[in-house]
């Protein structure tokens, strides 16, 4: 329940001795005018996450294009297995087999991949994968939609933060 009560109070995943983040060279965070907080000046400077290139985060459109591609992806797929009728609610297992697999074990969809995306965990930033259970915290986050929609001043949605993630690009 720690992730809860991060996700409420702001706060997050900080790199530990064993997977430091890379140091920043400059604070460039500009002050909000409270002692205790500051706005930082790019999406992911608070993670330590380049600024753009690759390893830095992903856009909003460039994320809802990979949502877009895998539901089109899973209903095709669902649509070859129940020929000649429609799939009806077989396109959505199929959805969250898109998303839950890929991402537990090398942390991108087949979108994702095609878009130069990749899912981060905060605190395990060197491994391939997510976790079986951080990405099925995830993926019924993003069943919902709307709380994907929903992100932080580092372009997180809910279930980025939930999930102790964060999608960069990879080119």
């Amino acid at each position: 329940m720690s992730w809860f009560r991060e996700w409420l109070t702001g706060g997050d995943v900080r790199p530990t001795a064993g997977n430091a983040a890379p140091e920043r060279p400059v604070d460039t965070r500009r002050p909000t005018g409270r002692d205790d907080d500051t706005v930082p000046a790019y999406p992911g400077e608070r993670f330590g996450l380049p600024e753009s290139g690759p390893g830095s985060v992903a856009t909003l459109a460039r994320r809802c294009g990979q949502f877009v591609l895998d539901a089109v992806l899973a209903g095709l797929l669902a649509a070859i297995f129940t020929y000649p009728a429609l799939p009806q609610n077989w396109s959505l297992l199929t959805w969250a087999i898109i998303m839950i697999v890929p991402v537990a074990v090398v942390g991108t969809t087949p979108a994702m991949a095609l878009l130069g995306l990749r899912v981060v965990r905060l605190d395990r930033p060197g491994s391939a994968g997510v976790g079986l259970l951080w990405t099925v915290v995830r993926t019924f986050s993003v069943f919902f939609v709307i709380p994907a929609l929903i992100v932080d001043r580092d372009a997180r949605g809910i279930q980025d933060r939930a999930s102790r993630t964060v999608v960069v690009r990879t080119r």
